[in-house]
C-alpha cells in the first residue's frame, strides 16, 4: 500500500470515528456545545394545541364547569333563581315595641306575630300558609281579586309598600270589637287627636292620614284583623 493510499484509510476511518461519537455521546454533554450538535436521546411530543371547551373529544375547562361567582351585578339574579325574594318590610327597622297591652290571647298573638315574621322575610308562601291555615276567608281586597298572596305581589311590584304595612299597623295599639281584635286601634276609634294622626306616621304620608281624619273622620288605610280564636281575618285598605 502506498503512502497516497494509507492517508486515504486514516482520514476514512477518522471521520467514521467523529460521525459515531457525535451519534452516540459517551459522557455528558459539553454545556457549551450547539444544541444542534446534540441529538436528543428520547423522542420529543408537542403540546397538544388547546381545545375549545365543548368540542367533542375535548377536556373538560374546569373553571367552566360549576357555577360562576357572581358579581355585583349578578346579585339580583342569583336571588331570584335560588327563590329570594325583596319587598317593603325587609326595609323595615327592626322593632324594638314591647308586647301589646292587654295581653292577646294566645291564638291571637301567635298569629300576629308569624304574620310580621313572614312579612318581614318576604315570605309569600309562609304568608300563603297563614291565610289559609283556618279556611280561606282572608278578605285583602275590594275588587275581584281571588288569592291574596299573588294580589300582595302585584301591589308590591307596582310600588305600594303592603307588606311593610301589614307590619307596621301590627305592631301599634290594638282594638276588640266582639270576637276580633283589629289593628290599628284607630280603624275602630276613629281619627280623635293629633296624637292618632303621629301614631301612623310612617305608614302612610301625613297629608293622607289629615285628609282621612278631617274629610272621613276615619282611618280608611290598612287594617288587619284576627279573630279570638288566631283565624287571620283581614288585611285590607278602602271602603
Amino acid at each position: 500500500m502506498n503512502r497516497l493510499t494509507r492517508m486515504s484509510v486514516c482520514v476514512a476511518a477518522s471521520l467514521v470515528a467523529c460521525t459515531e461519537r457525535t451519534a452516540t455521546p459517551a459522557g455528558p454533554v459539553d454545556a457549551g456545545a450547539p444544541a444542534s450538535a446534540v441529538a436528543p436521546t428520547q423522542p420529543v411530543v408537542p403540546d397538544a394545541p388547546p381545545v375549545a371547551p365543548g368540542t367533542a373529544g375535548g377536556a373538560v375547562d374546569l373553571a367552566d364547569a360549576g357555577t360562576p361567582d357572581a358579581g355585583p351585578g349578578d346579585a339580583g339574579a342569583l336571588a331570584q333563581a335560588s327563590g329570594g325574594t325583596d319587598c317593603s318590610a325587609a326595609k323595615l327597622k327592626a322593632s324594638t315595641k314591647a308586647a301589646p297591652k292587654p295581653p292577646l290571647p294566645p291564638a291571637v298573638e301567635s298569629m300576629r306575630t308569624r304574620i310580621i315574621a313572614a312579612a318581614r322575610a318576604c315570605d309569600y308562601a309562609e304568608l300563603g300558609r297563614l291565610v289559609d291555615e283556618k279556611g280561606k276567608s282572608v278578605r285583602f281586597s275590594f275588587g275581584p281579586d281571588e288569592d291574596a298572596v299573588a294580589f300582595w305581589k302585584q301591589e308590591e311590584a307596582r310600588g305600594e309598600p303592603t307588606l311593610a304595612r301589614i307590619v307596621q299597623v301590627l305592631e301599634l295599639p290594638y282594638a276588640q270589637e266582639g270576637d276580633l281584635y283589629y289593628w290599628p286601634s284607630v280603624h275602630i276609634t276613629g281619627f280623635k287627636t293629633e296624637k292618632d294622626v303621629k301614631m301612623l306616621a310612617g305608614v302612610y304620608p301625613k297629608a293622607d292620614l289629615e285628609s282621612m281624619r278631617k274629610e272621613l273622620g276615619s282611618y280608611l288605610g290598612l287594617r288587619v284583623g284576627i279573630d279570638k280564636d288566631g283565624d287571620w281575618q283581614l288585611a285590607v285598605a278602602g271602603d
